[in-house]
């Protein structure tokens, strides 16, 4: 009787099948600064952003909207969107500029404010296709008391430099799917993605270091060449060999944030065949070379070169 009845057992009781959707969030950077300048053009880049300010003047400006950071708004900013910041009221973007170093245990936001400076908490991160393709715009929500707590706990480990053990890893995880559990539902709504494609991008995801070619892609995914690309751009919208280089740009950054690797290592680790192909494909990416990428990351963690 003991035999009849474990045979029986099942380890899911539910004859229905359940078919959750697939959510990875890839953290690239959890940063808290001081901003004395903060005058830039056309910060589009290929990840999420959130931004938080307790104090301070400074400003995003979204097509026609010009859009407050302080401590009422959280701004969630999905890839690929593109705006501007200022903090200094007059202002030429013919002269961007960003001067800052990273918040510190003595610092004070009440005399940040009073010379004019902000305080400036962000996180940079990725879901992955196809939730990294919703449409570019910049929503702006109100933190709640969740949201707030989380907001204080992940600013501290930022200031004592814990941000990246585990436990404050999940916080920054948790503060981000706090966030996006307040945009509005229909952004998620991409229609039954096709399986070719998703299988196509998890080989890149895997392979992304080494050559792929739209052949390799198109076997993948069972298809004729043109018949896969197209369906690619038409899911994706930009083609495969976009794609690829998207990825390796996000792998250069996350080396940079997280590695004191060389330039010339990281353009080998991410796939490109020399510093100066990675150098203009990161250019064209993320509106600055890489070197000044990465000199900024050293200003604002008060690490001179």
């Amino acid at each position: 009787m003991a035999r009849k009845l474990s045979e029986e057992i099942k380890i899911d009781p539910s004859a229905i099948h359940q078919n959750f959707k697939e959510l990875s969030i890839k953290l690239f950077c959890c940063r808290y600064w001081i901003l004395e300048e903060w005058e830039c053009d056309d910060l589009k880049v290929p990840f999420w952003r959130i931004y938080h300010n307790s104090v301070g003047d400074s400003t995003i400006r979204f097509k026609n909207s010009t859009i407050p950071l302080n401590n009422e708004n959280i701004l969630i900013i999905p890839p690929n969107t593109s705006f501007s910041s200022q903090l200094k009221r007059n202002f030429n973007f013919q002269d961007e500029s960003i001067i800052g170093r990273k918040f510190i245990e003595t610092d004070d936001l009440a005399t940040l404010a009073a010379h004019g400076k902000a305080d400036h908490f962000f996180t940079h991160f990725s879901l992955g296709y196809p939730l990294d393709f919703v449409t570019n715009t910049i929503y702006v929500i109100k933190p709640d008391e969740t949201i707030g707590h989380l907001l204080k706990e992940i600013k501290r480990a930022c200031v004592t430099d814990l941000v990246t053990n585990m436990k404050e890893s999940l916080r920054v995880k948790q503060l981000i799917a706090a966030c996006l559990l307040n945009l509005p539902d229909e952004i998620w709504d991409s229609g039954n993605i096709d399986h070719r494609i998703l299988k196509s991008i998890k080989f890149i995801e895997g392979n992304f270091r080494r050559k792929i070619t739209n052949e390799q892609l198109a076997d993948t995914a069972n298809m004729a060449v043109n018949s896969f690309a197209r369906l690619f751009k038409m899911s994706t919208k930009i083609t495969t060999q976009q794609y690829i280089l998207k990825s390796r740009v996000e792998a250069g950054c996350h080396l940079m944030h997280h590695s004191n690797k060389s330039l010339d290592e990281i353009s080998y680790e991410c796939g490109f065949s020399d510093r100066h192909h990675f150098s203009k494909i990161f250019k064209k990416t993320m509106k600055v070379n890489p070197s000044d990428y990465k000199k900024l990351l050293k200003m604002v963690n008060g690490i001179s070169e």
